[in-house]
């Protein structure tokens, strides 16, 4: 179902489970932030932006888990980039939003960028989010069976990045494969993942 509305204290959540994520041993985009509450605060705003696009979905009214994706021919206006924005500046001078964006293109051009340059329709995962108190009951397979639906309706790909083997790890269990490796240097690797849609049966 797409989230219309959503409390405060749920976005919050939504952005602390980013914030303090465990990375271990790995080095997760986390180390291009000032602190954890940074990492909050600017997932609080991207959700806060793609909730005002229309981008966000939730499982059910519970909102047990949260995803955010972008259908081909969908634009991303200012609805959604003012608060996405206010998320970022308020935990980044220009300065370093500037060394942010560096380090990012350091690891090459992401699948969805190329994707996107060639004009090939694909979905585009933004966020994936499960609340702490419905983890471990499969609600990560329901958030990603939402895309998955969309993406075999539609006949293309769904794509998302992530910043963690671990996470990577996950997204192949619940079937998208490893499309790439960005390597950032002492910044950790992003990890391309997609999952093409099941051939329509005649």
């Amino acid at each position: 179902m797409r989230v219309k509305t959503l409390d405060e204290a749920v976005i919050y959540e939504i952005g602390h489970a980013f914030g303090y994520y465990d990375y271990g041993e790995e080095k997760g985009m986390n180390v291009l932030f000032p602190g954890e509450e940074a990492v909050t605060t600017y997932i609080c705003g991207y959700v806060r932006g793609m909730l005002a696009g229309g981008f966000l979905y939730a499982t059910s009214e519970k909102g047990e888990g949260y995803i955010a994706y972008k259908l081909p021919g969908e634009k991303v206006g200012l609805k959604t980039g003012i608060p996405l924005l206010k998320g970022v500046f308020q935990v980044m001078n220009l300065k370093q939003i500037i060394r942010f964006v560096k380090i990012l293109k350091s690891g090459g051009e992401g699948l969805h960028d190329r994707m996107d340059k060639e004009k090939k329709p694909h979905i585009f995962v933004g966020l994936v989010c499960v609340r702490e108190q419905y983890q471990g009951q499969g609600y990560m397979r329901k958030i990603m069976d939402m895309a998955y639906a969309e993406g075999n309706r539609l006949q293309i790909p769904v794509v998302l990045e992530t910043d963690a083997k671990t996470k990577c790890d996950k997204y192949m269990h619940l079937g998208m494969e490893l499309a790439g490796v960005r390597d950032l240097g002492e910044y950790g690797k992003l990890y391309d993942m997609v999952r093409y849609p099941d051939p329509v049966s005649r």
